[in-house]
């Protein structure tokens, strides 16, 4: 049986504040067995406000993902999610000892939802 809990692609939190993308599942569009999209939401937490958006990113989104992801270990801004189709995700600056914590989320994503191109 396949394995179908959720996956987080992105984490960011300090002791005050949080924004994290958990994929909850595939989407199939298609009416075939591949993937078309992943069911996903965005959670926001603040000490003063909470909030959470669904979201179905597809593969060209996971590779512009990855592409921030490169700008933001160059020492970069990144934006995610410019399409206009979502929510937009702007990261000035992630401070985290290991950058290499979301590559792994973002692969792990990748390896349980090979979605359709």
């Amino acid at each position: 049986m396949p394995d179908s809990s959720p996956l987080k692609l992105i984490c960011l939190s300090d002791e005050k504040q949080g924004v994290s993308l958990t994929v909850i599942g595939g989407m199939s569009f298609s009416g075939t067995n591949q993937y078309d999209a992943l069911h996903a939401e965005i959670l926001v937490s603040t000490g003063f406000v909470s909030g959470r958006v669904e979201l179905y990113p597809n593969a060209y989104d996971l590779d512009s993902w990855t592409e921030a992801l490169e700008s933001l270990a160059a020492g970069w801004k990144a934006t995610w999610l410019e399409s206009g189709r979502s929510p937009r995700i702007t990261i000035d600056e992630v401070n985290q000892p290991d950058r290499g914590v979301h590559r792994q989320m973002l692969a792990a994503v990748r390896s349980r939802f090979q979605l359709e191109r």
